[in-house]
């Protein structure tokens, strides 16, 4: 999958494997399916941590392509988190305001395990 500012009939490539939203998906994931994780929030420019909202682990996605405002082409694995608490996101139409979000794809490097986790404080920028 890439994502891009192309249409979706340009960029979908019929061979990558479907997300199955099930324990498939997390086989070879030090996470699982349906388990409660840490998200590290941080600033889209500078990469300093902002934050951490929390999720439940509904998908993933391995080897997605997308590009960068700067036009960078980058491949990460994501992950479907659902009923999250803890993250907004900036109002599409009103400045200063957010709006909460109850569900997101985040880079899976980005997840931390809801106990102690090893990675915790290690960048990956």
């Amino acid at each position: 999958m890439r994502l891009s500012s192309c249409s979706a009939l340009q960029t979908f490539n019929p061979v990558l494997p479907v997300t199955t939203y099930s324990d498939e998906d997390f086989a070879d994931s030090r996470f699982s399916h349906g388990e409660r994780v840490r998200v590290l929030l941080r600033h889209p420019t500078y990469g300093h941590v902002m934050g951490e909202a929390e999720g439940t682990c509904a998908a993933r996605e391995k080897d997605v392509e997308f590009e960068t405002p700067d036009g960078k082409t980058r491949v990460k694995t994501l992950v479907w988190l659902k009923d999250m608490s803890g993250y907004e996101k900036p109002h599409p139409n009103l400045p200063d305001k957010t709006k909460e979000v109850e569900d997101a794809w985040f880079a899976e490097e980005a997840l931390r395990k809801m106990e102690a986790d090893p990675l915790d404080g290690i960048s990956f920028n």
